[in-house]
């Protein structure tokens, strides 16, 4: 069943990402937290984009938080099942309406189904 799981993930930067996961023994049926992270490049935009998320009742926003570069970073989660098809959707999504207010993505990551293994979350 695991081949036939890795067999059926396209061959790109997600699917590396879901099938280290499943190398690691996580079961990719089960929903859980997955944090798409957004950068911009003042507050204003960062804002702006937020509001806009903000409609959507299927996501939960970050407030903005500013890092020492100055780069403003945004974080949506959604409650869902890490499926390769579902999570590069809402990527192009959350990618469009960001680069909207001149932003840009910075990868998803979600824990492990059952919690964290020594502290390690699956990051793309």
């Amino acid at each position: 069943m695991k081949s036939l799981q890795f067999a059926m993930i396209p061959d790109d930067e997600n699917g590396d990402v879901l099938r280290a996961m499943l190398e690691d023994g996580d079961d990719l049926t089960i929903p859980r937290e997955i944090d798409f992270h957004l950068v911009f490049g003042d507050e204003a935009a960062a804002r702006a984009f937020v509001a806009a998320v903000n409609e959507r009742p299927d996501l939960i926003v970050s407030v903005p938080g500013v890092d020492d570069e100055g780069i403003w970073q945004v974080t949506a989660s959604r409650h869902m099942v890490p499926r390769h098809a579902d999570i590069t959707k809402l990527e192009h999504e959350l990618t469009a309406l960001a680069e909207s207010f001149g932003g840009y993505p910075d990868g998803w990551e979600c824990s492990r189904a059952a919690g964290p293994v020594d502290g390690d979350d699956a990051v793309a």
